[in-house]
């Protein structure tokens, strides 16, 4: 088989348009704050990215998300964290074993 020439080759996907984006986010958001669910904040930590990334967003929009996506994330290591907030988000903190 011939590999395609580069003129036929298919082009990729352009970027989606930011307004999409922006109102899914605000959509997860608002599910999130009524009931907290780890798969709904890993999508909101992802279209947090997305927006810092596009290339519609001012500098502004990006600059924040980009803040934002690293506070959505919460502390990069557990020991930046409080104790016990290694759990916040997972499941309740356990009881202390004696």
């Amino acid at each position: 088989m011939v590999p395609p020439a580069a003129s036929e080759a298919p082009t990729p996907a352009a970027a989606p348009g930011l307004e999409p984006i922006i109102g899914g986010t605000l959509a997860l958001l608002t599910h999130y704050a009524r009931m907290p669910d780890l798969k709904v904040s890993e999508r909101i930590a992802c279209n947090l990215a997305l927006i810092a990334r596009h290339p519609e967003a001012t500098a502004t929009l990006r600059s924040m998300c980009t803040h934002l996506f690293v506070a959505w994330l919460g502390p990069l290591d557990v020991q930046d964290g409080a104790v016990g907030g290694e759990w916040r988000d997972v499941w309740p903190m356990p009881p202390a074993m004696q």
